[in-house]
């Protein structure tokens, strides 16, 4: 079996974006522990696929751009060279930054 194309960028998460994956994991853990397990999972997934595709999200002001990928949850990130630098990832309601 063929192995899969390598990603043509990197993905790099900020200390803050780290953050808010597992604040999220958290609150929705509080009631629902698998149902977070699982979106977190699907976060990291749809943030890794940036590395294939980085300019898929819509253009968010200045050079930040954002992916609404599992809604309701945003994920705002930079492409810089060949590294898709994860901002934030925060719930849609959520005033932005």
């Amino acid at each position: 079996m063929a192995e899969p194309d390598a990603p043509a960028f990197k993905v790099a998460w900020s200390a803050r974006s780290r953050r808010d994956l597992e604040a999220i994991r958290a609150y929705i853990g509080q009631v629902r522990p698998i149902a977070a397990q699982r979106l977190a999972l699907r976060l990291v997934t749809a943030v890794e696929a940036l590395a294939f595709h980085p300019h898929r999200g819509r253009p968010a002001g200045g050079d930040v751009r954002e992916l609404v990928a599992i809604a309701p949850y945003v994920i705002r990130y930079r492409v810089k060279g060949g590294v898709v630098q994860i901002v934030r990832i925060k719930h849609g309601a959520e005033r932005p930054d």
